[in-house]
């Protein structure tokens, strides 16, 4: 009589139902691969595990991705078609939900407490996103604390998840809640300071598309606070596709300072961060991607100047 042991589902292939899935994968970057393998510099979990845990990061995540673009009303991600665009809104549903269920049965099979942890910081990413959509929707600028809280939601939950599913593996007792939710707001800033940075190529379809969704993003808040905000305003309300008025915009945001004082809260949180890091007892990997996103954010302001000029 055979064994039955956990039943493996493929997520290639030629299976139909995953075509939408596969296709938002296949332009995935390798960032959480590497968030993974920095964290086990401290953590220090198998291959077999770290690889497993990687799978249901992936699943989760793709699946966001899929969910966002259909929200977000977006035309593109990563330089090819959304999925919904090119494989219809039912069925790009219906796969989101079928490979949601299959990242729950790998946290079940992977330990007892992993579906637990899946739950918990998805209810967190969906917290954090219901309130980006209530504030566009409504057109309600979020305070400077709210944002912090829902930033960590969005863009904090994910490495969270991950270093939670790591740590049922791992005989590491560091505390890095601190450092993860730091971590979440530093790279929520950090997107919405590339999307909306002036030396972006107004040819480009994603110019600026944080505008045209109507985000509240940050450097957005900061020039809010300004009695010219009004112009703003007026402009996320109209969720434009004129490049012409997202660029006024932005140099509204550079008159007001908003652009400055996002990359200098930026170079802040890096080097908090970097303290953090150096008390947890240095990690070479985390270091080399904060060089990463400090560069790219020193080379877009390095471009801004020459567009002033």
């Amino acid at each position: 009589m055979r064994k039955h042991g956990p039943r493996v589902i493929p997520l290639s292939g030629t299976c139909k139902i995953l075509k939408p899935f596969e296709y938002v994968r296949s332009a995935e970057k390798d960032r959480w691969t590497k968030l993974s393998l920095a964290f086990n510099y401290w953590l220090k979990i198998s291959p077999d595990k770290l690889q497993q845990i990687d799978e249901i990061i992936s699943i989760v995540y793709n699946v966001c991705l899929l969910y966002d673009d259909i929200q977000d009303h977006s035309i593109s991600r990563d330089g090819i078609p959304v999925t919904h665009s090119v494989f219809g809104l039912p069925r790009t549903i219906s796969t989101s939900n079928y490979i949601n269920l299959i990242a729950f049965e790998k946290a079940a099979n992977l330990h007892p407490a992993a579906v637990k942890i899946l739950l918990d910081e998805l209810l967190q990413f969906s917290r954090g996103q219901s309130m980006d959509i209530y504030w566009r929707e409504y057109l309600t600028c979020p305070t400077d604390e709210e944002y912090e809280k829902n930033a960590i939601r969005k863009a904090g939950w994910l490495v969270i998840l991950m270093v939670k599913l790591m740590k049922l593996f791992s005989t590491c007792e560091k505390d890095f809640s601190s450092l993860l939710n730091l971590m979440g707001y530093y790279h929520q800033i950090h997107n919405d300071y590339c999307n909306i940075s002036v030396c972006k190529d107004p040819n480009d379809k994603n110019y600026c598309d944080d505008l045209t969704e109507g985000k509240f993003s940050f450097p957005i808040i900061h020039a809010l606070k300004y009695d010219d905000g009004e112009k703003i305003i007026n402009i996320l309300k109209q969720r434009t596709t004129d490049t012409n008025l997202k660029t006024y915009c932005v140099s509204l945001l550079e008159k007001f300072g908003s652009l400055k004082y996002t990359r200098d809260i930026l170079k802040e949180l890096n080097q908090k961060i970097r303290i953090k890091i150096e008390r947890l007892g240095n990690n070479p990997f985390l270091v080399k991607m904060l060089n990463e996103y400090e560069n790219e954010v020193s080379s877009h302001c390095t471009e801004a100047a020459k567009v002033m000029l």
